[in-house]
């Protein structure tokens, strides 16, 4: 059985990202208000982020990324299994040795165009490490992720496939944290990006089963 060290190269960026899961629905930031075309959209993003000098283990460097962008830390949950994504169509499930295995590897590139995280037109490729994990406290905004959304599992795999209006999402029972200034236009699209959304489009039709299952 490889290792997650097997399966990283040297020579590439290594991010993480959370699933954070609690009853019945997922956790996910909120970027800060964007414009494009006449149109007003939120990216949705998992928590998480690249790893720093400091962080002397993968675990360590998202779980310094849960604090500083919901101000609680996390627990990580070990996954008997692996989903290891190589692109759309290279998809597999390893049983990975070590400590702390996450739910998923995704290989993707990073600012392509919306739902379409291995385009050509791109600005570099990264590793994202995806971990499952439970917060230990409740999550609040920052300055860096200005709003929080709890969603089902459903309504992740949607936005990661479309832009869906954010008054829709909260019409389908969707959470979502604000800071005392308000939240964001209703009327504004919601998608989902980085790592989570690359995870989703590769696993297809299984993608909602496989976080119900989570």
């Amino acid at each position: 059985m490889p290792s997650l060290a097997d399966l990283i190269p040297d020579d590439i960026f290594v991010g993480t990202s959370l699933i954070l899961g609690r009853d019945g629905r997922f956790l996910y930031g909120i970027r800060p208000l964007k414009q494009a075309g006449g149109r007003q959209f939120l990216e949705l993003t998992g928590i998480g982020g690249g790893l720093e000098k400091q962080d002397a283990t993968y675990t360590a460097g998202v779980r310094r990324e849960a604090v500083e962008e919901t101000g609680s830390d996390a627990t990580i949950i070990d996954c008997p299994s692996t989903w290891v994504v190589r692109g759309p169509d290279q998809v597999e499930q390893l049983a990975l040795t070590g400590e702390q295995r996450p739910a998923a590897l995704v290989y993707r590139n990073f600012r392509t165009p919306p739902h379409r995280p291995w385009h050509p037109d791109n600005q570099g490729a990264a590793w994202l490490i995806v971990y499952q994990g439970q917060l230990t406290a409740d999550p609040a905004p920052t300055m860096e992720l200005p709003w929080l959304i709890w969603l089902s599992a459903g309504q992740v795999v949607q936005t990661a496939r479309r832009d869906v209006p954010l008054s829709d999402l909260l019409a389908g029972g969707a959470q979502l944290i604000s800071r005392p200034a308000g939240p964001p236009p209703l009327s504004a699209a919601t998608r989902l990006t980085d790592s989570q959304e690359a995870l989703i489009l590769a696993l297809g039709d299984r993608a909602r089963a496989v976080y119900e299952g989570w």
